[in-house]
This record gives structure tokens, sequence and C-alpha cells, in this order.
């Protein structure tokens, strides 16, 4: 099990990286998309642990 958040700049590149989570990484467990003040949230729980590569082409920031 894996715990990350990343800090994104809009939901729409949230759901691109939930779906790229989903489809392209198979990954299941919770996601939450948080809306920030000019920011979106995305916390992430998964069954997998993804590798130090994977986690590093995703998208924003960790947070």
């Amino acid at each position: 099990m894996q715990q990350f958040s990343l800090l994104l700049e809009s939901r729409e590149e949230a759901d691109q990286v939930v779906s790229m989570l989903w489809d392209k990484l198979s990954i299941r467990g919770e996601i939450e998309v948080i809306p920030l003040e000019g920011k979106v949230k995305l916390d992430v729980i998964s069954e997998k642990d993804l590798t130090p590569q994977q986690l590093e082409k995703l998208p924003g920031k960790r947070a």
C-alpha cells in the first residue's frame, strides 16, 4: 500500500492524472480530488506501490 498527494493546476489536469492512474498504471484504491484556492489536490491511497520512476512521471508537485 502506498499513499501520496499531488498538487495540480486545474480540475482537468487532476482528471487526466486520475485516468492515467486507473487506466495506464492499473492503480486501485482510493483517489480523492480536493479543490483548493486556485489549485487542486489529489490524495491517493493505492493498493499497489508505484516505482519512483512512475511517481516522477506524474504531473504536478508532490505534496
